[in-house]
């Protein structure tokens, strides 16, 4: 996997105090993760990063589009993502015996580099919607969505909801464990 150097915090000559960096995730970045379910993104990050002398706080936040199909009409989209998160790392001699927990991370205070790729990887991953949806029809016109594929989506709920109501007779009501009923009365 190869790391965008833009992800990679030199520590060693990194002072105590606050740093803002503002990275992209696009393309490029996201061919470094070969089992990506994206491949295609246009995201702005704002990176602020408060060192101090035995922990690091780094907040992400970030805002932008990522390439993905419309689960609604299969139409390719452009669907919108934001959000904002927060990486703890804590510098500690016994790092290799530490277990990562989450948002907390361990490293050896004579660590020189800190890849931040994974993380902001698996920000920008878990920002994405499980269902991809679309407004189709927000904004100017020509919108992204599949325009056929929708109408006859509607028409489908507008003839189930026409179609008459059968009553249900007797034999529709009974069951097939009706019979054993039956096996008790002797």
């Amino acid at each position: 996997m190869s790391t965008p150097s833009a992800f990679v915090l030199p520590l060693k000559g990194l002072g105590k105090g606050f740093y803002e960096y503002d990275l992209r995730v696009d393309r490029e970045f996201l061919a470094g993760f070969p089992e990506s379910p994206l491949a295609v993104a246009d995201i702005d990050l704002h990176l602020t990063v408060d060192k101090q002398s035995r922990e690091m706080v780094v907040d992400m936040n970030f805002r932008g589009t990522v390439a993905t199909q419309c689960d609604r009409c299969l139409a390719d989209i452009d669907l919108p993502v934001a959000d904002r998160s927060q990486l703890i790392v804590k510098f500690t001699i016994e790092a290799e015996e530490q277990q990562d927990e989450g948002e907390i991370v361990y490293l050896h205070p004579d660590t020189n580099d800190f890849n931040l790729a994974p993380f902001v990887y698996e920000a920008v991953v878990l920002a994405v919607p499980m269902i991809r949806t679309y407004e189709c029809q927000s904004g100017e016109p020509p919108y992204p969505c599949d325009e056929d594929l929708l109408n006859r989506i509607e028409a489908s709920y507008d003839n189930a909801e026409e179609a008459p109501i059968k009553s249900q007779t007797d034999e529709e009501t009974s069951s097939p464990w009706d019979v054993l009923k039956d096996l008790n009365k002797n």
